[in-house]
């Protein structure tokens, strides 16, 4: 996989940009607290990741409007049912790649997939748990949908939902008990 952050070496190869390109390269690395090295191969990889996952897999990358009105559309009576299917869906997706589903499984799962559609889904380790938060400005449809499905995959996998938190046009969380090791 590209970019999968295993422990496989860097290989340096050399880039030729033009000047003005690479004087905003540096700007940006600085506001970054980033080498401009380590920003032009995070922009490397980050590409070759979308070009990898969206194109060579066939996904279809679908506006914010777009899904905002898709979801806005969705009658809230059949949220509870959408998220189950898409979490059994998920679950059985995981299960056929990895094997097995694990919290850890299921986290990276999550956490990649979030960051290859380039939406915001961050992991806060709390003391005995970990609490998920997802900023967006889709729709509360969105939020709630999104935060069941992700629920009811770790209910699936044997975790524990500590909290659910999607009575927003904009976020949502939730707090699962981090399993002990």
């Amino acid at each position: 996989m590209v970019g999968s952050g295993g422990a496989a070496a860097a290989v340096q190869f050399n880039l030729r940009i033009k000047p003005d390109a690479l004087t905003v390269l540096q700007h940006i690395a600085k506001e970054m607290n980033l080498t401009p090295s380590s920003l032009g191969a995070k922009i490397i990889t980050d590409y070759l990741e979308f070009y990898y996952y969206k194109i060579q897999r066939g996904d279809v990358t679908l506006s914010q409007s777009i899904l905002k009105a898709m979801f806005e559309a969705i009658d809230p009576k059949k949220i509870n049912h959408i998220s189950h299917v898409t979490a059994n869906h998920i679950v059985s997706e995981i299960k056929s790649q990895e094997g097995k589903i694990t919290y850890d499984v299921l986290v990276e799962h999550f956490l990649e997939w979030n960051r290859g559609n380039h939406l915001i889904f961050n992991k806060i380790p709390q003391k005995n748990s970990d609490l998920f938060v997802s900023k967006h400005s889709i729709c509360r449809n969105w939020s709630e949908i999104q935060c069941k499905t992700y629920a009811n995959a770790f209910e699936i996998a044997g975790q524990t939902v500590l909290e659910k938190d999607f009575d927003s046009d904009d976020s949502y969380s939730l707090e699962i008990a981090r399993p002990s090791q």
